[in-house]
């Protein structure tokens, strides 16, 4: 009866500090934060901004603020990145982050990269930018000259924008200038300043189709024509009068 009544007292015992462990951790877990956001070493005490250009630097900081509730131990450069771009309309590539600690706070030094457009997008009559990866942002402060593609689908676009990206800088390399561009699921309508290019659909360009561009162009001169380029091995050209 003794050795049964000593495993009984045992067996409560651990259960108790079992117990005990546990409430102590849960109580842990819920003050700790808060201790160390009240010691002033993890403190942000500085926020250096570098790589800005057409972003305010204050939307940088807001977001470092908001993402580490200024304790730099809870700074994450993809967190900031999310939170960065929510505040901008998706218009940072890039954020990496640089800690410089102290004993009275740390000093963060934020590095960002803009994206840079390559051309305005149009569809039901909101204006988004595009870049060379494909990504859909906006940025008022950027006044670039650039062409305007209209098209039916932002997912159309962001899907052949490599296709995009490289007609792009095909025309550019003929030294035309590219005004608009009307992108459907049956042709890609491009004027630029010399004058019309009719191409497939933007998700059947090949790249043989941008070599094609540039030979009958660099024939062609600056004279202003219409372009008709139904396949990799057919062009029409017809000279405007």
């Amino acid at each position: 009866m003794k050795k049964k009544e000593k495993r009984r007292w045992v067996a409560v015992l651990e259960i108790t500090l079992a117990l005990l462990w546990l409430i102590s951790m849960a109580l842990a877990g819920f003050f700790f934060p808060g201790f160390l956001m009240s010691l002033p070493v993890f403190k942000i005490k500085e926020i250096q901004i570098y790589g800005t250009n057409s972003i305010p630097p204050s939307a940088i900081s807001s977001s470092v603020y908001q993402v580490s509730k200024n304790n730099w131990l809870f700074l994450d450069s993809k967190k900031l990145l999310a939170k960065a771009n929510e505040l901008t309309n998706n218009s940072l590539k890039d954020i990496k982050i640089e800690r410089i600690p102290s004993l009275d706070g740390a000093r963060v030094n934020v590095y960002v990269q803009e994206r840079v457009p390559i051309a305005y997008v149009v569809h039901d009559n909101i204006l988004m930018m595009i870049d060379g990866q494909g990504e859909l942002f906006y940025n008022p402060a950027i006044e670039n000259k650039l062409p305007t593609i209209y098209t039916f689908s932002f997912d159309y676009i962001k899907k052949h924008h490599n296709n995009l990206n490289n007609l792009v800088e095909s025309i550019k390399d003929t030294g035309f200038s590219i005004n608009e561009v009307y992108v459907t699921d049956r042709n890609t309508i491009i004027y630029i300043s010399g004058g019309r290019v009719v191409l497939p659909p933007l998700s059947q360009i090949s790249p043989l189709v941008f070599g094609r561009i540039k030979k009958i162009y660099n024939k062609i001169g600056t004279g202003k024509v219409d372009v008709l380029i139904t396949s990799e091995n057919m062009a029409v050209i017809k000279e405007e009068k």
